[in-house]
């Protein structure tokens, strides 16, 4: 019995380890199967993991917008009335100043035409939209005195239309499309637009200290540890001084400044809260620009934007190239803002950090020419077939910065929620000298509007937007829309 009871025994054993084996072998071939099947999941349903920041996309038609990105209009003079905000004591050579005459520079120069201009971007086609376009954009510029108006109108992401009244100068020039404007604080948009292009080309970044491109400590003194970054400047929370239209902008000057601390506020730099729409800024980064590329912001521009979109324009009127087709700036009543001649005159930077005072607000062009650029930033980069901005540059632009009096602040655009009958809108306002202007769009249609006037009052509307320019806009919309 005991021989019998321990070979039964042992068969038992031997049993219990052939079936363990089989077990482990059946776990071993199912766990194989499935490592073999989850590296491909992915490319198998062709998805990949999308970065938030960037859904939305503008070359094709976009999905629902981000709900709420909310602006008010850009005024040119703006300044927010703080407690640190006391003014600088001295008094110099005029930053945007109306009423002083321009210096005359001893040579004149044009921007740089070394980029082949793009000849296939289509001519203006005024008969695209309705009859009555012509019209009503008469009959509005009538209601407000105005003595020149273009308007240039983007239809699903394609410059459609170009409709003008009035004079370029008062009995002699007709207002056209090609004629040039300086379009005011529009030119912020444009300066922005090359920034981002730099930033594509790591040759700038938005977020690194400004200092590093002066070769210089730059810091507020009341947040030293705290740097000054283009973006900041962008969304007008850099904590630098509102200066007047008083004050000179020269690269030396704005240098100096930096270096002392002088034109810092007390203001924390980046911070929402310290909100304050600032020209000065504005100059300041257009010679920090020139400085760390060595190069002008004109050369820049023409080269990266455009001469491939075929435009003509330049910050300083004097540096177009066609300077015979520059719009006499008239002022509410008929006086003269700024003469044909005097724009003439000034010139942009001839060398890299020369003049910071056109860069907030200087930018010559014609409505249907900034409706190109304008039509870039709607098709999410590209327009005519000619990309000049990634999409990620372009979403970078439309990103809110922080919410403050009742808007989204981007880069530098604001945005609104229901403006003109649009479920969301992107736009910049302008004015000076007597001009008032609007660039707007919508980048789920991909329509847009641009107005500039000149001899308008600059009264404003219920979401601060001067008149003149939003019932333009609005009427404008609505027939895109039926």
């Amino acid at each position: 019995m005991n021989f019998f009871g321990k070979t039964i025994k042992g068969a038992f054993t031997v049993v219990l380890c052939v079936v363990a084996v089989v077990i482990v072998a059946v776990i071993a071939i199912i766990i194989a199967a499935n490592v073999t099947q989850s590296p491909d999941r992915y490319a198998a349903t062709d998805q990949q993991p999308a970065s938030p920041q960037y859904v939305q996309t503008k070359v094709e038609p976009a999905p629902e917008p981000e709900p709420e990105r909310v602006p008010e209009p850009e005024q040119e003079p703006e300044s927010v009335s703080e407690p640190e905000q006391e003014q600088a004591p001295e008094q110099e050579q005029a930053l945007e100043q109306e009423q002083e005459p321009e210096q005359t520079p001893e040579t004149e120069t044009t921007p740089d035409q070394s980029a082949p201009s793009n000849n296939n971007i289509p001519p203006v086609d005024t008969t695209a939209l309705s009859g009555n376009m012509q019209s009503a954009i008469d009959r509005i510029a009538e209601k407000y005195s105005a003595i020149g108006v273009q308007v240039a109108v983007i239809n699903n992401g394609e410059v459609a239309g170009a409709y003008n009244y009035g004079y370029a100068t008062k009995g002699t020039d007709p207002m056209t499309a090609d004629t040039k404007i300086r379009i005011a604080s529009l030119s912020k948009v444009i300066l922005a637009m090359v920034v981002m292009r730099l930033t594509e080309l790591a040759e700038l970044d938005i977020d690194t200290d400004i200092g590093e491109y002066w070769g210089a400590d730059i810091r507020n003194p009341n947040h030293k540890d705290t740097p000054i970054t283009m973006r900041y400047i962008l969304s007008h929370t850099s904590s630098i001084r509102v200066y007047d239209y008083g004050f000179a902008a020269d690269g030396e000057l704005i240098r100096s400044r930096f270096l002392d601390g002088s034109c810092f506020v007390r203001s924390t730099p980046g911070a929402i809260g310290s909100w304050n729409y600032n020209n000065y800024a504005f100059a300041s980064l257009g010679i920090t620009v020139e400085v760390a590329m060595d190069d002008t912001v004109n050369s820049l521009a023409t080269r990266l934007l455009f001469a491939p979109l075929g435009i003509d324009a330049a910050f300083g009127s004097g540096s177009i190239a066609d300077t015979d087709k520059i719009a006499t700036l008239y002022t509410n009543g008929g006086g003269v803002g700024r003469s044909a001649d005097a724009q003439r005159r000034t010139l942009g930077s001839t060398y890299p950090g020369e003049r910071g005072d056109e860069f907030p607000g200087g930018l010559t062009i014609s409505a249907y020419d900034y409706a190109k650029l304008v039509a870039v930033l709607a098709n999410g980069g590209g327009y005519g077939g000619v990309r000049v901005l990634s999409t990620e540059s372009v979403a970078l632009m439309e990103s809110s910065q922080g919410r403050t009096g009742g808007f989204e602040q981007c880069l530098p655009m604001r945005c609104r929620t229901n403006l003109f009958g649009e479920e969301i809108l992107f736009y910049h306002t302008g004015s000076n000298y007597g001009v008032f202007s609007l660039a707007s769009y919508n980048p789920v249609s991909r329509n847009g509007v641009v107005v500039l006037t000149t001899g308008a009052p600059g009264t404003r509307d219920s979401n601060d937007i001067y008149a003149i320019c939003a019932e333009i806009s609005a009427y404008v919309y609505a027939e895109i829309r039926d």
